[in-house]
């Protein structure tokens, strides 16, 4: 009679165990250690969107970087990033959030040693259960960037040449008066062949009372859209801002106040979207209004695309 297999020793989430052999560092592993130290922290579910399809590879690989030290595993609660629209009740608490991963120490130094990384974002030690304000909304942004980038995958003359976010996105409006200082979430630069989509992203989770944020966004915008300093800061003299609201309804009341509020030549520069129009990467796909209009709009005509295409060889 042969003695049955002993049970696999289930692995505990936030303790790295002694890994049975040396960590063998695969193109695989270095693709996911680079996402993280580009992006900063990033989840399980975003790492697998952008370097596998397999989601159980990916966690395989993420497990052996956390136990070499490489990545941590940011422990929070899951309401920390449950969605602003959900119920407001007992199965927020209860339960695991998605694992999130940020770049350690020693992570950044293997990718510096490798040259493939030259100043990557280590932030190791930053989140916990005590600071989770505002993970969700960092994640948020962090879709976004995703979408573009996985967008530009489809099309050979397409490119995310420039992302900005954080302290980085912020300009400098040359004021003595407030607004003084724009801080968009993110500002990027899309390449289609010869012509740049400029855009300021604004991750709106909802969470936010009354108007007056809005009104100064608005303000600051129009700062910077009748100034030089778009050009400055951007390279172009056009831009568009990008605002991505959790559902429909959000994004129509914000397409309201813009419209209300936002001098006639500066609404039509606000493009609004719900957060369902990142299900599919394409920047093609209808799923964006203006202020005062209902008409869903792609960011790029189907047209720009296929006259692209057409330029390659």
């Amino acid at each position: 009679m042969t003695a049955s297999p002993e049970p696999l020793k289930r692995r505990r989430r936030y303790q790295r165990e002694p890994p049975e052999r040396p960590l063998s560092l695969t193109g695989h592993k270095r693709d996911l250690l680079r996402y993280i130290a580009d992006y900063g922290i990033l989840s399980s579910r975003q790492l697998a969107a952008l370097a596998d399809p397999s989601p159980k590879s990916v966690q395989r690989a993420l497990r052996a970087l956390y136990d070499a030290g490489l990545v941590d595993v940011v422990p929070v609660p899951r309401a920390a990033l449950a969605d602003p629209g959900s119920a407001n009740e007992a199965a927020v608490v209860y339960g695991s959030a998605p694992n999130l991963y940020v770049l350690t120490r020693a992570g950044a130094k293997v990718l510096r040693d490798r040259g493939l990384a030259g100043n990557p974002r280590v932030l190791a030690g930053r989140y916990g259960p005590r600071n989770h304000l505002f993970l969700g909304h960092t994640l948020a942004v962090q879709e976004f960037r995703i979408w573009t980038e996985l967008a530009s995958r489809r099309y050979p003359d397409h490119r995310l040449e420039v992302w900005r976010d954080g302290p980085a996105a912020q300009i400098d409006l040359g004021r003595l008066r407030p607004p003084k200082v724009l801080r968009p979430d993110a500002w990027f630069r899309y390449r289609v062949g010869p012509r740049v989509l400029v855009g300021f992203l604004e991750a709106d989770r909802g969470t936010e009372r009354g108007s007056r944020r809005w009104q100064e966004k608005i303000t600051a915008y129009t700062f910077l859209f009748r100034s030089d300093q778009l050009r400055k800061v951007t390279g172009r003299r056009h831009a568009r801002v990008l605002i991505v609201t959790p559902d429909d309804r959000r994004r129509d009341r914000l397409a309201e106040l813009i419209a209300e509020h936002a001098l006639p030549e500066v609404a039509p520069r606000f493009w609004l979207a719900g957060q369902s129009v990142l299900a599919v990467p394409d920047l093609s796909r209808p799923g964006w209004i203006q202020p005062g209009g209902r008409l869903l709009q792609p960011l790029l005509s189907p047209e720009l695309l296929a006259a692209e295409a057409i330029k390659q060889p």
